[in-house]
């Protein structure tokens, strides 16, 4: 993990990018976005975030360090910081135990780690 250390205040909790990753994109920590996000690579998001998030056919993180209050769209995403709004994911969704998730989930597939923390519903949706 990116930042792993004694001090969890700089643990950013994010999946290394490794070289076949290269088309990703970083809203680092301490950034604050506000609006539409939408692309064609991967995005990891450190910073904070609001609004609406199209990443479709992509992979989205969303670190520790992220709170993001907005409405997902993408092929994966992976949750280890505070999400408030709602998500569907084509592929799969994955609450990692630092999660705190609050609002509808709509996936193909799903993984939540034990002391990850879901308030909302759930669909589970098969790709088509």
């Amino acid at each position: 993990m990116i930042g792993k250390s004694e001090d969890k205040k700089n643990d950013v909790s994010s999946p290394p990018v490794s070289a076949s990753s290269s088309r990703s994109s970083l809203v680092a920590q301490g950034m604050i976005l506000e609006g539409e996000i939408s692309g064609t690579g991967d995005l990891i998001i450190q910073g904070r975030v609001k609004g609406k998030i199209n990443m479709e056919g992509q992979s989205l993180t969303v670190a520790r360090t992220g709170p993001v209050k907005a409405d997902i769209h993408a092929e994966n995403i992976t949750i280890h910081g505070n999400v408030e709004g709602s998500i569907h994911a084509s592929g799969k969704v994955s609450l990692h135990s630092d999660c705190n998730m609050s609002g509808d989930i709509t996936s193909g597939r799903i993984s939540i780690s034990e002391g990850a923390v879901f308030k909302g519903s759930l669909k589970i949706q098969p790709a088509r």
